[in-house]
């Protein structure tokens, strides 16, 4: 995993006092809605099959729900409400492609967001920030994974 930080520095004449900076930061969370949904959102992370299925989607995207069962060791009836509950909180979205449902990553948001846990892509995939409605992860992508 990266261990670079990124400081953030306030600038400013003087220092600032605890009660101040308290205030400040009050202020900056009630700026900020949605901390609850956030919360249940990166909980399903929290579960390693839902988080292997996010990695496998990322790698290759558009793979139907038997496939990815098969690649993580599980059974299809498992995947299956795995990828229900990912799809539920956003994280992966299901196109219907003749008889079988496939599966890839909802947004930009859950791309990047594996980039920085360190899932990559398999050669001759990529995905683009610009997605096209039919098929929106088809171009290379520039974003480096991280050893886990």
């Amino acid at each position: 995993m990266d261990t670079a930080r990124h400081d953030h520095v306030r600038i400013l004449d003087g220092e600032i006092g605890d009660e101040e900076l308290v205030e400040e930061l009050r202020g900056l969370l009630g700026e900020v809605s949605g901390f609850e949904q956030l919360a249940e959102r990166m909980a399903l992370l929290s579960d390693p099959r839902r988080l292997r299925l996010l990695f496998c989607l990322h790698a290759h995207p558009r793979v139907r729900s038997s496939d990815l069962a098969r690649a993580i060791g599980a059974h299809e009836s498992t995947t299956s409400h795995a990828l229900a509950l990912l799809r539920e909180a956003g994280w992966v979205r299901a196109t219907r492609s003749g008889r079988a449902v496939r599966y890839e990553l909802a947004d930009d948001f859950v791309h990047d967001l594996l980039h920085d846990l360190g899932s990559d892509h398999l050669p001759g995939v990529g995905h683009s920030h610009e997605h096209s409605p039919e098929h929106p992860h088809e171009q290379p992508c520039d974003g480096t994974a991280r050893q886990l």
